[in-house]
């Protein structure tokens, strides 16, 4: 797949922290946008699992300007997102209307799900209540937004190291001790910069 198809970044180990990671270079003074359109949003909800292909297809064939609302509203729960892993990351206290908008977007989420009788292991199963609507993409970021704020350990969450990278990541590593969102990228490029510091 090339780097135009998929343009994002996949070093967040959820799919919360992958869309907060949309948002490319947001240290610098011209961050990279990779959720400029609604087909960006849909393609985003594909890839990270959120959507299923089938569903992404007749979504990506919508159009007008409901779907640049969603667009742009998942633009915001994206920085509403940021706004909590970023005073967390600060030991600030969390700001309460960033929590109230999040839970907004979680609750609409959840009205647009209904519970159907499942043919599998499981006795029912949630589907989308109208399938084919623009604002599916955006429900099913909220709701991976619901699970990493209430399912995932707080000290497992990480900011990239590096001084000019805000990625944030789940830390997995064996001791907890993951420093960058990338070792090829920020952590060679970090630990260059370090040893420069330290010859000169």
């Amino acid at each position: 797949m090339s780097e135009a198809a998929n343009p994002f970044e996949w070093s967040g180990g959820h799919p919360a922290l992958d869309l907060v990671n949309t948002l490319d270079e947001r240290p610098l003074n011209q961050p990279i946008e990779n959720l400029a359109s609604y087909r960006d949003l849909v393609r985003f909800a594909e890839l990270s699992g959120l959507i299923e292909p089938a569903l992404a297809a007749t979504l990506q064939t919508l159009t007008g300007p409901a779907c640049s609302r969603v667009a742009k509203h998942a633009r915001e729960l994206r920085e509403h997102v940021h706004g909590v892993l970023a005073a967390v990351h600060k030991h600030r206290p969390v700001s309460q209307r960033d929590l109230d908008v999040i839970a907004s977007a979680i609750r609409v989420a959840r009205a647009a799900r209904i519970l159907v009788a499942s043919s599998s292991g499981r006795l029912a199963s949630y589907r989308w209540s109208r399938p084919a609507t623009a604002t599916i993409p955006l429900h099913a970021c909220a709701l991976a937004v619901e699970t990493l704020l209430t399912d995932v350990d707080r000290a497992r969450i990480r900011k990239c190291e590096a001084s000019d990278c805000d990625v944030y990541f789940v830390d997995t590593s064996k001791g907890h001790r993951r420093q960058w969102c990338s070792m090829q990228n920020c952590g060679n490029r970090e630990k260059q910069r370090r040893w420069r510091s330290s010859t000169e």
